[in-house]
């Protein structure tokens, strides 16, 4: 999946952190369909749980600073990517890797990418 302008914000720190998930995501999926997933599933999901404490929190306090109508859909929303996130750590961490889980890794982050951002993000361009 590629960024386009159609996911922007209008607060380019928030459009820059969604352009860098958007490359990770891409670049894992590549990684897979070359046959280096083992190597590079670990630090994806690594990377993936930083950006959650990291880029949630602070999409989150612009929603509240502008009054963007869609700020508790986006709290809630992320909490749940949280959850879905944190059993995809879990199972690495019982089973190490496994290439079904991966593929259902980037094609959760696919499916994330395009409902999150288009349905919820965007709402703040209404507000800045």
């Amino acid at each position: 999946m590629k960024w386009s302008d159609a996911y922007a914000t209008g607060i380019d720190r928030i459009d820059d952190q969604h352009k860098m998930i958007f490359k990770m995501t891409e670049d894992f999926r590549s990684a897979l369909d070359e046959g280096h997933g083992e190597r590079a599933y670990g630090d994806m999901l690594r990377s993936l749980d930083l950006y959650v404490r990291t880029h949630f929190g602070y999409e989150e306090a612009c929603m509240t600073e502008y009054r963007c109508p869609a700020a508790a859909a986006n709290k809630a929303s992320h909490d749940r990517f949280a959850q879905v996130l944190a059993g995809f750590l879990e199972r690495y961490a019982a089973s190490g890797f496994d290439r079904t889980e991966a593929r259902n890794l980037v094609d959760t982050m696919d499916h994330w990418l395009a409902e999150h951002i288009c349905r919820i993000d965007v709402r703040l361009k209404e507000r800045v």
